[in-house]
């Protein structure tokens, strides 16, 4: 009877519309006819993305629907029972998973319509399909409430991101393999174990089931948790997978840049409950932020000193894993309360959307002017101000400058830490946002009009400038909802941390 209920055939039209919608556009060109012009060929080629770009607007849609219900504290369950004695397979949309689809369809949209606009792409039926499978299995990891379906989703979104990846770079597309492929072993051996110790597949009861398991044992599932989780959540630098891929197309690496860390920091949320398996392994929380520390100062210093803006939106994404890992160390030490958790649970948030507008950004400007070289880009300012302006402001978010998204997030994490005296912390975190806001400012000071007014500007598609305005548009609506994003990362905390839904904070 569940599966007649209206929100319940939402979600699962949710789940399946992105692998349908994957199929058709595969079957796009044998479904249509030959093209018999250039403007009829050029239609052709945008067909796929335009396809992809509708099912994520109506994926967003049926998210969108899910969502006063979850936001009321009521979640969303579909189960399907292969046998009562073989296995209970469970999706499950709540004040957690609910916002997380939003934005991965949201994301899945603007991707869309700039590879749309994008010219001589290559095989764009076989992109856009894997990017729609990509986006479905990143959609089936946030509301998998089952651990194996977790585990099946994931390494389902690696080979799709692997695949589109290879079409561009596939040195960068191995390389990205490989460390998550590692990282998914050590997350398929946390939920095994898991699994045996608790004998429950699923999410929603595992912060009580949790509570009586032995504490070694318990650390040691923390550990597995927090290292396969770091490949999916940081691009590390030794890997440079980023990087390349940022080399051949910026907009192709915006995917696997986007949707990774969104999904590894929702598993390390929903397999940790209030990070109390993190505090039980001494050492484990200086270990996360020495981690966290080099990747978010690392990030920084290389996006100030480069002189490509590609690789200044790769070195940024960089970066702000470092925020993810510092929020997790400070949960496990004299600092922790439930202001740092919120901060983790904003960051899914406000980071997404703002790396977003800036890679839209970037992928603009090269596609309008044939460079994203900082120096030849003098004057593009004046010439391009929209994508200049998305620029802007997805780099002062990132730095935390009020009243755009980040600062929220900095002002949850930065004030427990003030509080409890670890100052050493706070200026690691605020020293980082300073170089950031430097690297983004001096980037722009190079494009001010005055400098090369005769900088030379091709002809832009409009669906580039769409995706640029509805990534400015969504950036300046979650920095107007103040109050919205307090109230969401207030009851994700809690719905993480609670046992029943009136919300009761499991002690430590």
């Amino acid at each position: 009877m569940g599966l007649l209920r209206p929100d319940t055939i939402v979600l699962n039209w949710l789940l399946a519309l992105q692998f349908f919608a994957a199929l058709c556009v595969e079957l796009f060109p044998r479904l249509s006819l030959g093209a018999h012009a250039e403007r009829e060929a050029e239609s052709l080629r945008r067909g796929p993305f335009l396809l992809g770009a509708l099912a994520s607007l109506m994926g967003l849609a049926l998210a969108i629907a899910l969502l006063p219900q979850t936001l009321g504290g009521t979640p969303v369950v579909a189960d399907y029972w292969w046998t009562r004695n073989l296995y209970h397979l469970r999706l499950q949309a709540d004040v957690l998973s609910a916002p997380l689809v939003a934005v991965l369809c949201g994301l899945g949209l603007l991707i869309h319509l700039h590879l749309a606009g994008q010219p001589l792409m290559s095989q764009p039926h076989h992109r856009a399909a894997l990017l729609l499978a990509a986006q479905g299995c990143a959609i089936g990891c946030c509301l998998s409430a089952d651990l194996i379906l977790i585990c099946f989703f994931l390494q389902l979104l690696v080979l799709c991101l692997w695949l589109f990846l290879f079409l561009d770079a596939p040195a960068a597309a191995n390389a990205m393999a490989s460390a998550t492929y590692a990282g998914s072993v050590l997350l398929l051996a946390a939920v095994v174990l898991i699994w045996s110790r608790v004998g429950e597949a699923s999410t929603a009861p595992l912060p009580m089931l949790l509570l009586p398991v032995e504490p070694s044992r318990l650390g040691w599932m923390g550990l597995l948790v927090l290292l396969g989780a770091l490949p999916l959540i940081a691009s590390f630098p030794s890997n440079g997978w980023l990087l390349e891929a940022a080399e051949r197309n910026p907009v192709t690496a915006l995917a696997p840049a986007l949707m990774l860390p969104i999904v590894g920091a929702h598993l390390l949320l929903r397999l940790l409950p209030g990070s109390m398996t993190l505090a039980l392994l001494p050492g484990l929380g200086t270990v996360a932020f020495l981690l966290g520390a080099l990747t978010l100062w690392w990030g920084a210093l290389r996006a100030w000193l480069t002189m490509s803006l590609r690789h200044l939106a790769a070195w940024l994404t960089v970066s702000q894993a470092g925020i993810l890992l510092v929020t997790l160390s400070a949960a496990t030490g004299p600092a922790a309360s439930p202001e740092i958790l919120r901060a983790a649970a904003l960051q899914l948030l406000a980071a997404p959307i703002a790396l977003a507008a800036i890679w839209l950004a970037v992928g603009s400007i090269r596609s309008t002017t044939g460079t994203d070289s900082i120096p030849d880009l003098a004057g593009l300012f004046r010439k391009a101000p929209v994508a200049s302006f998305a620029l802007l402001l997805g780099g002062l978010s990132l730095a935390g400058l009020p009243p755009l998204p980040g600062f929220q997030v900095q002002r949850l994490l930065v004030g427990p830490l003030l509080h409890s005296g670890s100052f050493a912390s706070v200026a690691a975190i605020l020293g980082a946002d300073l170089i950031v806001a430097v690297a983004v400012l001096d980037a722009l000071r190079r494009l001010l009009p005055e400098r090369a007014p005769a900088l030379p500007v091709r002809w832009s598609s409009p669906w580039l400038s769409a995706s640029v305005i509805l990534a400015i548009a969504g950036l300046l609506l979650v920095a107007l909802s103040p109050v919205a994003l307090a109230s969401w990362s207030r009851q994700a905390l809690y719905w993480a941390l609670s046992v029943s839904k009136g919300g009761v904070f499991l002690p430590r």
